[in-house]
């Protein structure tokens, strides 16, 4: 095998991708490593894109993740981006999330990119200040993997918290984190019935397979029904969340109706419980659905991801830490590698309630600046997607999958310019990353 690259990407999801594609086609020696057996991450979830556009209805991410959704609109696995009015979400793209296995995969491998599956970090060497290389664990046992530069796209800040660099763990005040959730694709549904008994900010457009237009987004409180559950035992609280989504007819590709609290997921054994809670929700949700919800009374539950959906774990502590002001001014930023519009949203560490804060500046998005991604006190290392540099209220904002492949393709480019000329990443010239990425279509 293979031991020694330019540039080593941890993790598969969308800041993955973006950051392994970027780096190979700027001539990079690249390879991802993906503790599954496919790449997506949330992405392979069902979960949806969401503002791609801004609230001004302004296009502030595109690149490498605006590619992807085109490659899988051209197979027909995935809508238009739709820009919305009202609610919290400004634009949404569904897509069906096999598709998105294949077509993430494709776009890597014509990069030019090397992919190990079933193999994650699970260690670290450090030389004179700087990663120098990471112990892969898969199906060959223990291997020392070697690259000039290393990009953390694992989520969960894993090559930042094992080389030592520094991170911060949840809100400030108590480190507790953002609640969890399990999705699923639920299959069998009657989506519009549904959306009757959910007419929140209506999202409507045809759906992959239909011949008509129908709300595909269906988002709502299950206020009507506390009683019966509190009387299942599902949750400590009135007034549950539900969201849900198609991108074909017949089906809620994600549901979004579980939530689990108080359990860190960088813990072996807490976060095994929480995918243990989290089936246990979902079970009585069916039950609930077919019983009560006009349109789901014979849906069934197709699949579910490769574990529960962590909103927020570890952060690394970086060169510079986005804040709360930063996103909801607007901030612009001189070393500014990406841009966002998303608002803060945040799923509160209790489980029991969730929130918004809308961004307030004249254009809706703010800049995501290159110290975010650069660790404080470590070199050869990068950190692209929900794991940047931002405190708890601003990765609220940041944790979102276009948000996450735009950090990431700025992480990847970065290191294959800082690899090829022989720089640690902190003292690349921004002018000349922000023009390479000016050159792979994203919007600085």
């Amino acid at each position: 095998m293979k031991t020694h690259y330019d540039v080593i990407v941890s993790g598969g999801g969308p800041a993955g991708i973006a950051a392994a594609a970027a780096a190979a086609r700027c001539g990079a020696d690249t390879l991802l490593l993906e503790k599954n057996a496919y790449v997506g991450g949330c992405a392979a979830s069902g979960l949806p894109f969401l503002n791609f556009f801004s609230r001004k209805r302004e296009q502030v991410i595109r690149g490498i993740g605006d590619e992807l959704i085109r490659r899988m609109q051209d197979e027909k696995a995935a809508l238009s981006h739709v820009l919305t009015q009202g609610g919290h979400v400004d634009s949404i793209t569904m897509i069906d999330p096999e598709w998105m296995k294949i077509a993430a995969e494709e776009l890597l491998l014509e990069s030019g990119v090397k992919i190990l599956y079933e193999s994650f970090v699970c260690g670290t060497e450090v030389s004179g200040g700087a990663l120098s290389s990471v112990l892969a664990a898969n199906k060959a046992g223990l291997t020392k993997l070697f690259a000039k530069v290393f990009v953390d796209a694992t989520g969960d800040a894993d090559l930042v918290a094992f080389s030592g660099a520094g991170f911060d763990y949840g809100r400030e005040s108590d480190h507790e984190a953002q609640a969890m959730s399990l999705v699923a694709r639920v299959s069998n549904v009657d989506v519009e019935r549904v959306s009757g008994a959910f007419p929140i900010s209506p999202i409507v457009i045809a759906p992959l397979g239909s011949d008509r237009a129908y709300n595909v987004h269906v988002t709502g409180k299950l206020t009507p029904w506390n009683d019966v559950l509190r009387d299942m035992g599902l949750f400590d609280h009135d007034d549950h969340d539900f969201w849900g989504g198609t991108a074909r007819d017949g089906e809620l590709t994600y549901v979004n109706v579980t939530r689990v609290a108080h359990l860190d997921p960088t813990d072996p054994e807490e976060y095994t419980a929480a995918n243990i809670e989290a089936r246990r929700q979902l079970k009585g949700m069916m039950r609930f659905f077919n019983r009560y919800i006009r349109g789901m009374e014979k849906a069934y539950i197709s699949s579910t991801p490769n574990g529960i959906g962590i909103r927020e774990s570890r952060r690394l502590k970086g060169v510079y830490t986005l804040t709360e002001e930063d996103v909801l001014s607007g901030r612009r930023f001189p070393d500014a590698v990406a841009r966002n519009g998303y608002c803060i949203d945040i799923h509160d560490p209790s489980g029991k309630k969730w929130g918004t804060k809308f961004i307030e500046s004249e254009n809706g998005s703010y800049d995501i600046p290159y110290r975010c991604l650069i660790p404080e006190a470590m070199d050869g290392l990068l950190v692209a997607g929900r794991a940047i540099s931002a405190t708890h209220e601003a990765q609220g904002s940041i944790r979102i999958m276009p948000a996450c492949m735009a950090t990431g393709q700025a992480t990847g480019v970065a290191a294959a310019l800082s690899a090829k000329a022989g720089c640690r990443p902190r003292d690349l010239d921004v002018a000349v990353l922000r023009e390479a990425l000016r050159r792979t279509d994203a919007v600085l």
